[in-house]
């Protein structure tokens, strides 16, 4: 019959293991920074696309005097 780790060694797997959850949300709250400026820098870039589309359409539509 399998014998249970002693005091010392679950102590370690605990601390082990707490130590993995700690760089475990460390990365999760990167990884949400990095999506949060991405989304930012993406909705800038969509806005600037957007306005100069706007821009062409106009001028377009001048010309024509539509």
């Amino acid at each position: 019959m399998k014998q249970l780790p002693d005091e010392k060694t679950l102590l370690e797997l605990l601390e082990l293991a707490q130590d993995a959850e700690q760089k475990a949300k460390a990365l999760c709250d990167l990884t949400a920074e990095i999506d949060e400026k991405s989304r930012i820098c993406l909705d800038s870039r969509k806005n600037k696309t957007m306005a100069k589309r706007n821009t062409v359409d106009s001028a377009i539509f001048q010309s024509f005097d539509i």
